[in-house]
């Protein structure tokens, strides 16, 4: 298997991202270690991008001054919604002041490039609500604005409230129409959609997310974090327990590796590139992945999309049309199936 342990030699970093949890819970000195750490394996290239999640009700000014000196230069603030009610259905403890206290301490640490998290079909959400978290949200004007719809994850408790009854999530069509106005709002407030969910203002796109659509390579640190390395994906054990074991054992902490074959790349390669707003470059992808790639390119599948105002093939490039982004999913697993 090409997948082997990483070795000594420096490498060049262009971002970090430390989030999944609560990373504001850090103390700040325990982060500054963790950093200085990682400087004595890497070097950090000019304009790399180091993002840390935070929650608002839990960052504090301590926290955000000494992020900021350790060299942290972006900050997700997950404000999901102004919404507190539907939050609390949610099990959040935020409050509509913790999020504006949120914004007001990372700038006045010094950070300028701050981006949010916003999710749209929550319970009992309709567009009115979604336009006012959109336009409460845009008048903080963060650099970047994430825009997920809700998902219900196996085993918590929002499942266990669905069953029950407790709470009722809008409907597909409705989520449909959330998202589609949603976006409209977003663009029409000057911030570029260049994938599916995220939306950014001129110069500001995720490095790092951009990196995973382009199938960069990326080291995954931290009990249940994933990497793409050498061609291998690999998973790390979600129990902390099992994690630091492995570490102090020596051994590489893996839950879980898999070396891609060929028509896997092309897969994600599709999948990946068609999410962002660029779409797939199909001049490069005939180039990387030969006969396959042609072949899909020129499916009936793909011509019917095209034919829909679904797909747009345009200078080499295959996108999706506004219309497209609504049922992306569904373009993408029937072009590659």
């Amino acid at each position: 298997m090409a997948f082997s342990s990483f070795g000594h030699e420096p490498i060049d970093i262009a971002s970090i991202y430390i989030g999944g949890g609560t990373p504001s819970l850090i103390q700040p000195e325990l982060l500054a270690d963790w950093i200085a750490i990682v400087k004595s394996y890497a070097r950090f290239l000019p304009g790399y991008e180091f993002t840390v999640e935070v929650n608002p009700e839990s960052l504090t000014d301590d926290f955000t001054y000494h992020a900021y000196e350790a060299g942290i230069n972006r900050l997700v603030v997950g404000v999901q919604s102004f919404g507190v009610g539907a939050l609390r259905k949610l099990n959040r403890r935020q409050s509509t002041r913790d999020i504006y206290r949120a914004f007001y301490r990372a700038r006045s640490a010094g950070f300028e490039n701050i981006a949010a998290d916003l999710i749209f079909g929550l319970p009992d959400q309709t567009l009115k609500k979604v336009r006012v978290d959109i336009e409460r949200l845009a008048a903080l004007e963060p650099t970047h604005i994430s825009f997920y719809q809700l998902t219900v994850e196996p085993g918590t408790r929002l499942e266990g409230q669905l069953a029950a009854g407790e709470i009722i999530l809008p409907g597909e069509d409705r989520s449909a129409a959330m998202y589609r106005f949603g976006s409209h709002l977003l663009m029409d407030r000057g911030y570029r959609r260049y994938e599916v969910s995220n939306f950014a203002q001129d110069g500001f796109r995720s490095r790092h997310n951009y990196a995973y659509w382009n199938g960069a390579p990326y080291i995954g640190l931290g009990p249940g974090a994933h990497g793409f390395v050498n061609n291998c994906r690999y998973s790390n054990a979600a129990d902390i327990e099992a994690y630091i074991g492995a570490v102090e054992g020596g051994f590489m902490p893996f839950a879980f590796v898999e070396e891609l074959t060929a028509d896997q790349r092309l897969m994600e390669r599709v999948m990946l590139s068609l999410r962002t707003a660029d779409g797939i470059d199909q001049e490069s992808l005939i180039l990387h992945f030969g006969d396959k790639a042609a072949a899909i390119l020129a499916s009936p599948v793909k011509q019917r999309y095209v034919e829909s105002d679904l797909l747009l093939d345009d200078a080499g490039f295959l996108r999706l049309t506004d219309a497209g982004f609504l049922v992306a999913d569904r373009i993408i697993t029937d072009l590659i199936s």
